[in-house]
Formats: C-alpha cells, sequence, structure tokens
C-alpha cells in the first residue's frame, strides 16, 4: 500500500486488509470499523461513503459499518468525521458474493480540508476464506495467453481436463460443474450442467472458480461452481476494439497434413466492447449500457485430402482386380473449422438510488466439423454441427438500510443440428451399398457419407428471489427460492437408403423404429435455501441447508426385464442437503479453513427422456425416467499464509465420495414381437471416490520486480468402480450382486502443475506465460497372448507438457492506447498424446491387430490409386494435441 498525504496531512493511515468470505451474495460487501487513532477508541457516526454512487453507511456505537449490495470492481471509499482528517482509500477491490473488510484509524483533523488518500491493494491472504476458491480479475485475465475464460479454469488448482478436453473440477465428471454469468445459470439443459454461452473476455470483470463446498445458494452441481461478472457501463463512455490473425507453425507435417502452408489469415479474432450512458439521459450512472461482441473463424489443424466425393462407388469382392473411383481433386480441405460468434448486451437503469432494473442479453453461436479419421480422404461426407443458445433474464434489485433483495427471471433456449445435408432426404445422400466390400477393417472410406440427423431443442424459464439481511453485525442471513422449468425436444433419425428396400433417401415416420425417434418432455425444479454467515474476530461460520425438488413429470417401464411390460410414474426426487464452512484466522497472515457439504445433482436429463423404440437385431439406447439425482460428499481442510510482504502460500486437502453415477447396461429381454432381444440404458451403478491436495504459491506484483506468478500443484487419485456394461443383467438373473472392482476413472491424473508468469510495466509492455506438466491419463492395456487380461485403466498415457506465450507493447496516442500483441500457443509444438493404442500406450504405433487387418490383398494393392497403407492408416492428428499456433493482432482502448 501507499500512502499519499493531501495539504500536508499530519495523520496517515497504515493498515489496509481485505478478507473474502463464502457468501454467495448477490453483491459484494464492504465491512469494518473506525476506530481513532490516537485513543483506539471506536468512532460511532462517521460516514463511510462509496464515491460515484449512493452505496454508503454510518457507524454504530461499536464503530462498525457495513455497506451490502455493492457490485463487482474497483472502488474509492471515504470515510468522514466532524473534527477528523478524511480518508480516502482508492482501488478497493470488491468481489461479488466475498466481504471485504476495510478498516479505519482517524485523526484529529489540525488544517480544514486535511484528508488521508490510502491506495489499497489487493490481499494475498482471504481471512475469512471457509473454502478453496480463486478469483482471477479482468485486469489478470487482460494479460493472459487465453482465448477464453476457459482458458483461464484451467490453470487453476484443482482444475485438469480430459483427454477429450473436458473440464474436470477435483476429479469430478466434466457435467458437474455449474456455470453462472451475472447470478443466472447458462447451462444446456440436456446435458444437465454443460456450459451453453461463452463470453468474450472483454466483458468479464472477474472470473471466480469454488472447487471447494460451496454454499446453500447453489444447487445441482457437485464438483464446483463457475461465477462470471459482467462489466456495467459507467457514466463515461469507454470501449476497445481489437483484431488478430494467425495460423499455426509447426514441422508436424508427418501426422498433420498442410500444417507446412502457412496462410496468415487462416485463423482471425474480431472482438470488441463498448459501455457507457445511455444516450438522451446524460452523463450519469443512471441508465448505462454494456456491449461486447466476438468473432472467430478458424480453419483449424486437421485436413483431409479430397480424393473422394461422397458419391463416389468402390468395389472390393475381386481381390485381383479392385474398383475405385476417385472424383475428388486432391485439394487439401479443413476437417475441425469451426466459426463462433456470441454477443452480450447488458442495460442497467437506477430507479431510484435503492432500486435498480437490470436487463441482460446472451447469444452465443456456433458452426463447426468434428475430424473424422476414416474420413480423411472422403472429407465432404461428413457432419455439420450448428449450436445456438440463447439467454435473456431481467433482474430487480431493492436495497434497505440493512437488506436488500433481489429477484430475478430468465428465459433461455437452446438450438442444436447435425447433419451432412440439411434436408434428410437431400438427393446428395447415395446408397450405402455403393462401396462393397472393403479391403481391411481398418482403413478409410472410400465415398458416402454419415447418415444421421440430431436436432435438440430446449426451452427453459426460470426465477429466482433472494433476500439478505445483515442482522447484527455478526449474522448475515441469506434466504431464496427458485423455480424452473425445462421444456425439452430431441429427435434423432437415420437416412434409410440401401438402393434395395429404400431406393431413395428415407425416413420412417417418427418412433415407428429405432431409426427415427422423438421426445418431447417437461421436467420441473424447485428449490430452497437458507444460510447463515457468523463472523466473529477468531472464528467465522457459514451454514447453510438446502432443499431441491424434481419432478421428471414422466414414467417409466417398471422391470427393467421386461421393459414392454407395465409403467409408473416417475417419482418426484426430493433432497436436503447441509453444508458448513468454518475459518480460524490463527494469526493476521495465517488462517485455516474446514468446510463440508451434500452435493445433490439430477443425471443428463437425455438420460431419463431417451424415446423407448425396440425392434429385433437392434440394441437401441433408451431412456429411464426414474434416475436418481447422483450425489457428492464433500470434505477439505485448507490453510493460508503470507510469507512476507509478496509471497503467499495455500494448500488443501479434500476428500470426495461420489455416489449414484450413471453407467451404461446392456439389457437382454424376450420380447413378444421379435424375440430375443437387447437394449442399453443408463442407471445409477457408478460409485467414485476423490482424494487429493492442492498447494498455490502467489507472487504478489511489484513495481520494483515487475513481476506477478502464480503456481499450481494439483496431487490426486480418482477412482471408481469398473461397472461392466451386462452387470445389472447378470447380477438380476443370477441374484449374485457383481464385485465392485476399483480403477482409475479415465480423465484421473495424479500430478498437475501449472504456472503463469507475468513480467510486466502496466499499461506500457509486458509478457506472460502459462506452463503446464501433467501425467498421463489412465487406458486399458491390450496385451496379446497373454494368460491374464489387465485390470481396468491400469495402464498410463505419456506425460502431458504445454508452454502458452503473450507479448505485448503499449502505444498512447492523444487518448487512445493502441496495444500490440502476439500470442503463441504451444511454444515449443509438443506432440501431447491425447489418446493411444492399447497396446503400445502410445499415440504413434500399434501392432497387435497388423496381422490380421493388413490382408495379403490389401499389401498387393499398395502403390495403386486410392489405396492407402495399413500404417498411414494408423497415423492420427486426432490423437494429438493441437500444434503450434500464432498469433499476431492489436487491440485500440479508450
Amino acid at each position: 500500500m501507499r500512502l499519499i498525504p493531501q495539504r500536508s496531512c499530519r495523520g496517515m493511515m497504515v493498515l489496509l486488509f481485505a478478507c473474502v468470505s463464502q457468501v454467495f451474495a448477490v453483491g459484494g460487501k464492504i465491512a469494518g470499523m473506525v476506530i481513532d487513532k490516537e485513543t483506539k477508541q471506536p468512532l460511532p457516526g462517521v460516514n463511510v461513503l462509496i464515491e460515484g454512487t449512493t452505496l454508503g453507511a454510518a457507524t454504530n456505537i461499536h464503530g462498525e459499518y457495513v455497506i451490502l449490495n455493492v457490485p463487482s470492481g474497483k472502488y474509492t471509499v471515504r470515510a468522514s468525521l466532524i473534527g477528523y482528517a478524511a480518508i480516502r482509500v482508492e482501488n478497493l477491490r470488491v468481489s461479488v458474493d466475498n466481504t471485504t473488510r476495510q478498516d479505519f484509524e482517524m485523526s484529529t483533523e489540525v488544517l480544514e480540508g486535511q484528508e488521508v488518500v490510502v491506495i489499497a491493494e489487493r490481499p494475498l491472504v482471504q481471512k475469512d476464506l471457509t473454502a478453496s476458491q480463486n478469483i482471477k480479475t479482468a485486469e489478470e485475465i487482460k494479460e493472459l495467453p487465453v482465448e477464453s475464460f476457459i482458458g483461464v479454469l484451467t490453470t487453476q488448482a484443482g482444475v485438469n481436463t480430459g483427454a477429450d478436453g473436458a473440464l474436470h473440477i477435483r476429479g469430478g465428471r466434466s457435467n458437474e460443474i455449474g456455470y453462472y454469468i451475472d447470478g443466472i445459470p447458462v447451462v444446456n439443459p440436456f446435458f444437465t450442467n454443460g456450459l451453453a454461452n461463452n463470453v468474450s473476455n472483454k466483458a468479464v470483470e472477474e472470473l471466480k472458480v469454488i472447487s471447494g463446498a460451496f454454499n446453500a445458494e447453489y444447487g445441482n452441481a457437485m464438483s464446483g461452481i463457475v461465477n462470471i461478472q459482467l462489466r456495467e457501463g459507467g457514466s463515461n463512455y469507454s470501449g476497445s476494439f481489437s483484431a488478430y490473425t494467425g495460423d499455426y507453425l509447426s514441422n508436424g507435417k508427418d501426422i498433420f497434413y498442410n500444417i507446412d502452408d502457412v496462410n496468415p489469415f487462416a485463423n482471425y479474432v474480431f472482438e470488441g466492447t463498448f459501455n457507457g450512458p445511455v444516450p438522451l439521459f446524460g452523463k450519469s450512472n443512471k441508465f448505462t449500457f454494456n456491449f461486447s461482441g466476438r468473432y472467430d473463424d478458424d480453419e483449424g489443424s486437421r485436413y483431409g485430402v479430397r480424393e473422394h466425393l461422397p458419391g463416389d462407388s468402390a468395389n472390393f469382392r475381386n481381390d485381383n482386380n479392385w474398383y475405385i473411383e476417385l472424383n475428388g481433386d486432391s485439394a487439401f480441405v479443413p476437417m475441425n473449422p469451426s466459426r463462433d460468434y456470441n454477443f452480450i448486451g447488458k442495460l442497467a437503469y437506477r430507479l431510484s438510488p435503492k432500486i435498480k432494473l437490470t436487463s441482460q442479453f446472451l447469444f452465443d453461436g456456433a458452426r463447426y466439423k468434428l475430424y473424422e479419421h476414416a474420413y480423411r480422404f472422403n472429407p465432404e461426407g461428413t457432419y455439420n454441427y450448428e449450436d445456438d443458445s440463447y439467454n435473456y433474464s431481467l433482474k430487480l434489485n431493492h436495497a434497505f438500510t440493512k437488506s436488500f433483495y433481489e429477484a430475478n427471471f430468465f428465459y433461455a433456449t437452446t438450438r442444436f443440428r447435425q447433419f451432412v445435408y440439411e434436408d434428410p432426404l437431400d438427393p446428395r445422400y447415395v446408397p450405402t451399398t455403393r462401396i462393397v466390400g472393403t479391403p481391411s477393417s481398418s482403413t478409410f472410406v472410400f465415398g458416402g457419407t454419415q447418415m444421421g440427423h440430431v436436432y435438440r431443442d430446449s426451452k427453459t424459464y426460470g426465477g429466482k428471489l433472494d433476500f439478505t439481511s445483515q442482522i447484527t453485525t455478526q449474522h448475515e442471513i441469506k434466504t431464496g427460492v427458485s423455480f424452473r422449468q425445462d421444456d425439452l425436444s430431441e429427435e434423432n433419425i437415420t437416412i434409410l437408403y440401401d438402393n434395395e428396400q429404400y431406393r431413395k433417401p428415407t425416413v420412417l415416420p417418427a418412433n415407428e423404429s429405432p431409426s427415427h425417434t422423438l421426445y418431447d418432455k417437461t421436467a420441473l425444479q424447485f428449490s430452497a435455501y437458507l444460510q447463515d454467515k457468523i463472523e466473529y474476530h477468531d472464528m467465522i461460520i457459514n451454514a447453510g441447508v438446502r432443499y431441491d425438488r424434481f419432478d421428471p413429470n414422466s414414467d417409466y417401464f417398471v422391470n427393467l426385464l421386461n421393459p414392454q411390460g407395465a409403467r409408473a410414474a416417475a417419482e418426484v426426487k426430493e433432497r436436503v442437503s447441509p453444508r458448513l464452512g468454518v475459518a480460524f484466522p490463527i494469526t493476521d497472515k495465517g488462517i485455516l479453513h474446514f468446510s463440508y457439504g451434500h452435493f445433490y445433482q439430477m443425471p443428463a436429463l437425455r438420460r431419463l427422456y431417451s424415446s423407448e423404440i425396440f425392434g429385433a437385431g437392434l440394441a437401441p439406447s433408451v431412456g429411464y425416467a426414474n434416475l436418481k439425482p447422483e450425489k457428492t460428499v464433500n470434505y477439505e481442510f485448507g490453510l493460508q499464509q503470507q510469507l512476507g510482504e509478496a509471497l503467499a502460500i495455500e494448500m488443501s486437502l479434500f476428500s470426495k465420495d461420489i455416489r449414484d453415477l450413471l453407467a451404461v447396461q446392456s439389457i437382454r429381454y424376450e420380447s413378444a414381437q421379435f424375440g430375443p432381444s437387447s437394449y442399453n440404458v443408463y442407471l445409477n451403478k457408478d460409485y467414485g471416490a476423490v482424494k487429493g491436495f492442492t498447494l498455490s504459491l502467489t507472487k504478489r506484483y511489484d513495481r520494483q520486480t515487475k513481476l506477478s506468478a502464480w503456481v499450481d500443484y494439483t496431487f490426486q487419485t480418482a477412482d471408481g468402480n469398473a461397472v461392466r456394461d451386462g452387470a445389472f443383467f447378470f447380477s438380476a438373473i443370477s441374484g449374485i450382486e457383481e464385485e465392485k472392482q476399483i480403477v482409475p476413472l479415465d480423465w484421473d491424473q495424479r500430478h498437475v502443475l501449472n504456472t503463469t508468469v507475468t513480467l510486466s510495466e502496466p499499461n506500457n509492455w509486458g509478457v506472460s506465460f502459462i506452463g503446464k506438466v501433467s501425467s498421463g491419463w489412465p487406458h486399458t492395456p491390450n496385451i496379446p497372448n497373454a494368460n491374464y487380461v489387465p485390470e481396468d485403466n491400469s495402464g498410463n498415457k505419456p506425460w502431458q507438457n504445454n508452454v502458452d506465450l503473450r507479448v505485448f507493447k503499449n502505444l498512447r496516442v492523444n487518448k487512445l492506447d493502441f496495444v500490440f500483441f502476439a500470442k503463441v500457443f504451444n511454444v515449443f509444438d509438443t506432440r501431447n498424446e491425447r489418446f493411444v493404442f492399447d497396446d503400445t500406450g502410445r499415440s504413434g504405433y500399434t501392432f497387435v491387430n497388423r496381422s490380421s487387418q493388413e490382408t495379403e490383398a490389401l499389401i498387393r494393392h499398395y502403390g495403386e490409386p486410392g489405396v492407402h497403407t495399413w500404417s498411414e492408416y494408423q497415423i492420427r492428428p486426432n490423437y494429438y494435441s493441437a500444434p503450434r499456433a500464432v498469433q499476431f493482432g492489436m487491440s485500440l482502448e479508450f
């Protein structure tokens, strides 16, 4: 902290600290005590105001004050009392859901107008932290080499990614994370907690990740909470615009086709934000706006060669005379391109000093393809994907002297499409019989298209009412209720076209065959909670309880061994979740905390509602509406300790017991219509246990070294029972429960080390790095000719490592700031192996199936047009992470 005297200030304030709590309030809170510097006695009647706002409070007879309902951001707080020198604290950071503590020591005024100015620093130790959390501000995110807030999440202790790129917090599944933007859930209801809306980094005021036991306000999540706060417009206009472009720059052409053809405009991004007062209302913060948008066009790193067109034919019946059509132009074609765009609009209108109305609109859209290795030489035969999400919300905030309430109403829609051609009856679809025979069970396709269509649409209506009251200096009570209705519609079509029974592209009527299923369901959720934050000097307690009610509003087949038999209404699920967190500030720079909680979450709703259509010779996947909520019991013990003026260390030990997770089961039954049949269904069969610890070191920025850094290490074991897909069936007919076998989960990484280093001079120049080293994910070895079967996930893939870089230089011209920057992802062009062959445990080579797959006929035809070797098929770019990417750009800020 720096003290700046003004007008021969005689008194100076030296002590400044801020502590963050786990009270998930709608806004942040500033609280503290004001005392006489000389006598150390409390001062009643001191006015403590947040400059530029109508927020403030007066101290009570004990010198205590509380200011509730403060939006996240930086503020100047002023304390004044007749006869004393006023004190102004600048740059005070307030975070949503947290309490920032600011105490004042006031000296008797000698000169009229005397004032002390204090420059606040963000605290290294959060004294009333009762569960692990991490906050990144807009200033910190701005300097990092990341493309979105997802990149920031992956740098946090306890957060890792699976081989498929999905996020996991402390060993939980990827859909166990709750995402919120300004307190509104932004999740795809089909997948329970799948993220529905991305956000431009330029719109973010702060990002909070809760990886410990979060409070009772939040439900339907078991691993963590990601809470994003958007900026609000101010009394002056400001904004920025960025444009940058680049391409992949790698020597990996043996794996990635066309990677050596560098096009500086292959991947480009436009991004901007503009905020301020709404015109015609004057330069004030009475009515403000904040708009931001982002457009991203990326060709991707995985290319195919257009040797074939979807209409090409091939015949391999005669081993000595293969017929292969090659009507393509042999051009390189991007096989994982993407176009993403999002827009955010936020309006805030202050009806009075105590009442604020906020409206928010979020839109996120994507058009993309996913790499399909078998189609590498027929790239136009793969699916196109469209994914759009809209979110509208209206929020009313009404403050009183020591309390406030907030009413939230929201409406959200999602739209997903999967197809090769938009019209399922498009004449460009070709018969599946044009390819006759195959040269090998491991080879590229010679024509044709993928034949599925998927349509998913959802509409979500919801509301939330929260009431917060500081009933005493020590007790803050918060309570609330919420309601949510999800209207879900999903249609899955397989186009039938074989030139025999179906002589043109054919779609059978819905729900008359497993080739065309459709459901339209409505799910209802209600919740209520009560929590109390109790604050004393030597102990802080967050205690709460939550009630959740879920109505699937559907029926299910009672006997799993007779799915076409009797049905019953699915039960309404009700759960009560206790939560407790305790912090013990043992010194001014050392804090212990403990947290415990029960967390429930409904499974992905698709698993409840998939259409129940059965057929002969098929094993369709069907829904089961009577699934139970999944459950996690979470324990955590943590320590924070400041080391000197710029360093702090944090450690957490955690344990999670996870029950009733979903596992797919294959069940056989006797059908009166089709005879012996089978189907697949998800049941609550899985169990998981996660244990581990995190260790974090923080180096705060200082002007002498110009360095800030974060180092996060996580060790954890994420294990679960290996559920065979036929376990339920065999247990049911034998009456003997299958023995539980505990194995590592697919996303288990025992060691994860993240390092973020920034060397900079703010508003001038800077360079930042993000480095990551982690152990490999599990896989199940395949050992041919062995006399035993290896346990599931008993092998490990190679270690992963990566370094990303950002450099920038500022140039100020008049009142405009120009920022020139470059970003490099995967600086050392590392070949991280995400997926491996089970016999070798590596991505680059395999042996076990070569003798059976590389037939003599295939070898005889090597070198002929359209014939690719068995070895070539094993070179799979989707088994590796993306190669080095380089981007250059400029931002204009005003």
